[in-house]
């Protein structure tokens, strides 16, 4: 290469450099913000082709901030007038307080005390008519609403219905009252808006919380302060606090679709609401009648559990289980015995407890049902006419599933005459659990002292003798053990797997 090739091609790696050197300082510059030319420093300067390249300023390409307004401004302008916030004062009697004069000095000589507290609802009737909670208003002595206008006013109990935690009250006073428009909870899906408005902890007046319907469908569960027997809720991430309860769920439209009645206070983004759809019938009735009438069926249900399907070699593997059948009641009187797999009721098939109880409870009372169900492998109908259900719900309807056990000592119950008195136990055949060791599979599983076991397999259980024999038949077994308990006045099937 001669000296004027080289000479050429160090001129042209320099003007590279300088170019790219050029090119990364503008960029930089522009990055930083710096000045263009005419306000640029002394030895900077941009020609006026650059200068027009060059984006506008921020300011002058920016949206007016109105536009990006947030849907919620219009929905909370929308819901939060009809919302109140209830508060409630209830007298509770406290037991005798001895010891030190100090102690006792904190209560009243009569032993009561007033307990005041305050939760959420909303107007959904414009003759005063305001939907909330029924553990929000039981037991209340006096019951305010008050708006976020200002305005406050006694209200009266029209009616409650703690198998669904739903109540009604009216507002006494004159109109008009602003109402919320009602929604139909049928058509939401998982991921839809949904915005809860009420008072939470009590004090914090008029609160909107935004987030999505996480699930629909809930059930089973454990409510603090009273779990209700039919249950459906509607699952939010919307936060819902202490406070809340009675106060109206939401859409992006600012239709009502659901009544916040429970959070999870060991997790975040976990409330529920009762459907509004579910509510407002229970609501409707309230108004006309003050009650609720349900249909009622008489048995004791229970899921139908892998282990239980192998213990009793059930074919059938959907639908739920019969515990017991109530003496007297449509159940017994179609046909229906202990044992029994329900798959279907009125045509409509079986998914669960909790669906077989809502399906019973929204029939009318009166109505002739098929039910279609297993026996001993072989497919049956049954003819039931539902009567009203009683006032006092049979405690076997709001237990627990099933159980298991190992690790349990049992006695005759000869042995036991006051437990066996106090438990009402007497007259019932079976062995007396006397006692379950902790850490056990039974211990696990949830059996306990004061069960009475009167099936072990297929065997009938009359006492010790035949527990035993029963006992050692199984001591190797390939397949959970289906026992039948007798507990607080009603039996139930209880799947072991040892």
């Amino acid at each position: 290469m001669t000296e004027d090739a080289r000479a050429r091609r160090r001129w042209a790696r320099r003007a590279g450099g300088a170019t790219l050197g050029a090119l990364c300082w503008l960029l930089v510059s522009a990055s930083c913000k710096w000045a263009p030319s005419s306000q640029a420093g002394e030895g900077i300067s941009l020609s006026t082709d650059a200068e027009r390249r060059l984006p506008p300023p921020v300011s002058e390409t920016a949206e007016p901030l109105g536009t990006f307004e947030s849907p919620f401004v219009r929905i909370a302008d929308l819901v939060k007038p009809a919302v109140v916030n209830v508060s409630t004062r209830r007298m509770f009697a406290h037991p005798p307080v001895g010891g030190r004069d100090r102690l006792r000095d904190f209560f009243p000589e009569d032993g009561t005390i007033e307990v005041p507290s305050t939760a959420s609802g909303f107007v959904f009737d414009e003759r005063g008519y305001v939907l909330t909670n029924n553990h929000v208003v039981q037991e209340a002595e006096e019951i305010r609403v008050s708006f976020i206008d200002g305005r406050e006013f006694v209200a009266e109990v029209v009616g409650v219905d703690p198998s669904t935690d739903v109540a009604v009250i009216r507002v006494r006073g004159e109109g008009p009252f602003p109402v919320v428009r009602i929604g139909d909870s049928d058509r939401i899906q998982v991921g839809d808006w949904a915005i809860a408005v009420g008072n939470p902890l009590g004090f914090l007046e008029g609160s909107v919380t935004v987030g999505v319907v996480s699930a629909k469908g809930r059930s089973d569960l454990d409510i603090a302060g009273g779990t209700p027997v039919y249950q459906n809720f509607i699952q939010t991430d919307a936060s819902i606090n202490f406070g809340n309860s009675g106060g109206p769920l939401v859409n992006i439209r600012g239709e009502v679709i659901g009544v916040n009645t429970a959070v999870n206070p060991t997790g975040q983004g976990i409330g529920f609401a009762i459907p509004i759809n579910f509510a407002r019938k229970i609501a409707e009735e309230l108004i006309a009648t003050g009650k609720v009438l349900r249909a009622y069926i008489g048995i004791y249900p229970q899921e139908l559990t892998p282990d239980i399907i192998e213990g009793r070699r059930l074919r059938a593997t959907e639908g739920i289980l019969v515990g017991q059948v109530i003496p007297n009641s449509p159940a017994e009187k179609g046909g229906l015995t202990r044992g029994d797999v329900i798959h279907s009721f009125d045509g409509i098939p079986i998914r669960g407890v909790s669906d077989f109880r809502m399906l019973v409870a929204e029939s009318r009372v009166g109505k002739k049902v098929t039910v279609d169900f297993t026996r001993d492998g072989e497919r049956k109908k049954a003819t039931v006419v539902l009567v009203e259900r009683p006032d006092v719900v049979t405690a076997g309807e709001e237990r627990a599933e099933p159980e298991t056990w190992l690790g349990l000592q049992v006695v005759d119950p000869a042995e036991e005459p006051e437990v066996v008195r106090t438990l009402g136990l007497v007259g019932h055949p079976g062995v007396l659990v006397y006692s379950v060791e902790p850490g056990s599979a039974a211990w696990r599983g949830g059996i306990r002292v004061g069960d009475l076991i009167q099936e072990i397999g297929e065997k009938t259980i009359r006492n010790l003798e035949d527990y035993e024999g029963a006992r050692d038949e199984v001591r190797s077994p390939d397949r959970p053990i289906v026992f039948l308990v007798f507990r607080e006045g009603f039996t139930q099937y209880v799947a072991v797997r040892p």
